[in-house]
């Protein structure tokens, strides 16, 4: 068994294995013989021995003055493992609370994905279903339920089946008085008219409680964007509830 890897496994560096060794099989010796037998510089011998005193791996004792270095018994490893995984096993529990406030402080990153064509609006819309019993606000835009009427109906009645709600925010054409306002409490929707705000928005945006979702859909381009980041999304509802109130039913 190659005992010196086995001394590096357990946090020894390749130095501090082979020191350790040679004083072992020293017994009690000087520094300038356990340099020589591990077959290193005595000034490195020095720096080496201190950090195995640190370690308790290595004790000494000054005799007629000289300085003499001697291995501590090879069970008492065992105790200074468990010492040492004791120390870092209490340090951590001390300072968690701090790492833990600190994580919660950290600026995280937004979760964003993009799919394109119609296979990847139906993915994006998809999103908006996932999770029962949720009321989404949404500017929806007249020209892509014209572009693409056929998913629609079927978004509706999932929608329907996990109770999802929507407040909806568009123009006031008569294409969107007919298919959807007038259709609203059968469909889980309360609709209201601005067309200021609607005026040239070319897509559809749903804003979820730590999310947002947008859908584009036209000949040039069909397009579906998902990015998860709560605070933006708190933010955008905030802005839409007033909005809300300032539009027309």
């Amino acid at each position: 068994m190659d005992i010196q890897a086995q001394l590096e496994k357990i946090g020894l560096s390749k130095s501090e294995a082979a020191v350790y060794l040679s004083a072992l099989k020293l017994g009690v010796a000087k520094a300038s013989e356990i340099a020589q037998k591990a077959e290193i510089k005595r000034e490195a011998a020095y720096y080496i021995l201190k950090l195995l005193q640190e370690k308790g791996f290595v004790s000494e004792v000054i005799k007629s003055g000289v300085k003499y270095y001697s291995s501590v018994e090879p069970k008492r490893i065992l105790g200074i493992i468990e010492e040492e995984k004791h120390k870092k096993s209490e340090a951590i529990k001390e300072i968690l609370p701090d790492l833990e406030s600190l994580k919660k402080v950290a600026l995280t990153r937004p979760k964003i994905e993009v799919y394109e064509g119609f296979d990847g609006i139906k993915t994006a819309a998809s999103k908006l279903t996932e999770r029962r019993n949720q009321e989404i606000y949404c500017y929806v835009d007249e020209s892509i339920l014209k572009f693409i009427p056929y998913f629609h109906p079927q978004f509706r009645r999932k929608r329907k089946e996990m109770n999802v709600k929507l407040k909806v925010i568009t123009q006031k054409t008569k294409f969107m008085i007919e298919d959807l306002k007038n259709k609203d409490n059968e469909e889980l929707r309360e609709t209201r008219f601005n067309d200021e705000i609607m005026n040239e928005i070319g897509a559809t945006y749903y804003i979820l409680e730590d999310a947002i979702i947008i859908l584009k859909a036209n000949e040039k381009e069909q397009l579906g964007i998902y990015i998860q980041e709560p605070n933006t999304a708190r933010l955008q509802r905030k802005i839409f509830e007033r909005i809300w109130k300032e539009s027309n039913k």
